[in-house]
């Protein structure tokens, strides 16, 4: 629930939806998930954390489509932990 941004987005699916606590609905198209705009080979997200912070770990999670983990072969799961 930080300030957010991301350097493309499709429709309404903007940065501000990846920071709010929620990922239980992991249909792209559901409201939870940010999406990047079609065809961008990479994107940047930036949080606004209000100052500096203590940070134990990141997690990025994409979105599966609800579908069984490992059922599909685009899924991908970073964990990024800043020390």
């Amino acid at each position: 629930n930080k300030p957010a941004w991301q350097s493309s987005t499709y429709g309404p699916y903007g940065a501000d939806r990846a920071v709010d606590g929620q990922y239980t609905d992991l249909d792209g198209w559901a409201g939870q998930c940010a999406a990047s705009d079609v065809g961008q080979r990479s994107a940047e997200w930036r949080v606004d954390l209000g100052g500096v912070k203590n940070i134990h770990h990141v997690f990025l999670q994409y979105a599966t489509n609800n579908d069984v983990w490992g059922t599909l072969s685009y899924y991908l799961i970073h964990s990024i932990y800043v020390n």
